[in-house]
C-alpha cells in the first residue's frame, strides 16, 4: 500500500500483518480523495480507527495542515508512527494510542474532515447501540460547521446510519463496503463556496 498523491507520493506504507485493520484499497482511496480535493488543503483532520494511517497520511500529503490519528492497538499505532516518519509528516501529526470512545470524549478542537473506519464485525462497541450512539454524538460535536464526516462500513447493512445532528450527503456502495459522507444541516451555502456541492466519489470495486 502506498501514498497516492502529494508530498509523500509513492511512499510505501507498512501494515501490521494479522491486525483487524482493513486498508482502504488504492483505487477507492484515490477516488475518495479526488472527490474531497476542495476540502483537503489546510484542513484539520481526525482519523479514527486509523490502522496504518493511510487516510490521514493521504490527507496530510495532499496539503492538510494537521491530523490526529486514533488507534487503540499499540502495535498498529507504532507502525503508524513509522509511516509518518517515512513520509516526513510527523511534525503535522498526533497519534493517540487509545480507544476511539476515550479519544472522542477527550478532544476539544473541531475538525474539517473526520474519517471513521471501524473494522467490520470486529469492533464490539459498534455492536452496542448506546456506545455507538455516544460516539456518533461526540464525533458530530467535533465536526466543524462546514466540515465532512466520512464513514466506511459493511455493505450488508440495509440503511445508512442516522447520525445525530448530521445529515447524510452521499451514500456509495462498492465491494463489501459503503462510504457515507455526512455534514451539518445548518452549513450555509457561503461556507461551501469554492467547494461545489458535497462530493460524490465514484469508487471502484474493492
Amino acid at each position: 500500500m502506498r501514498v497516492i498523491a502529494g508530498s509523500a507520493r509513492r511512499i510505501l506504507l507498512k501494515v501490521v500483518e494479522g491486525s483487524e485493520t482493513r486498508p482502504f484499497l488504492e483505487k477507492a482511496r484515490g477516488a475518495l480523495f479526488n472527490a474531497l480535493a476542495a476540502y483537503v488543503p489546510d484542513a484539520t483532520v481526525l482519523d479514527l480507527y486509523a490502522g496504518s494511517g493511510a487516510l490521514g497520511i493521504e490527507a496530510l500529503s495532499r496539503g492538510a495542515s494537521r491530523c490526529v490519528f486514533v488507534e487503540k492497538d499499540r502495535t498498529c499505532a507504532e507502525c503508524l508512527r513509522q509511516n509518518l516518519r517515512s513520509c516526513k509528516l510527523e511534525a503535522s501529526a498526533q497519534v493517540l494510542a487509545q480507544p476511539v470512545e476515550n479519544a472522542l470524549q477527550g478532544l476539544r478542537q473541531t475538525f474539517d474532515l473526520i474519517f471513521m473506519d471501524p473494522p467490520f464485525r470486529l469492533n464490539p462497541e459498534w455492536n452496542q447501540e448506546d456506545t455507538a450512539q455516544s460516539m456518533m454524538k461526540e464525533s458530530a460535536r467535533l465536526l466543524a460547521d462546514d466540515g465532512l464526516l466520512i464513514f466506511r462500513y459493511e455493505q450488508d447493512k440495509t440503511d445508512a446510519p442516522v447520525w445525530p445532528e448530521l445529515e447524510l450527503l452521499r451514500d456509495r456502495k462498492y465491494g463489501r463496503s459503503r462510504v457515507c459522507i455526512y455534514g451539518h444541516p445548518e452549513a450555509d451555502d457561503e461556507s461551501q463556496s469554492g467547494k461545489n456541492e458535497a462530493p460524490e466519489p465514484e469508487l471502484d470495486q474493492e
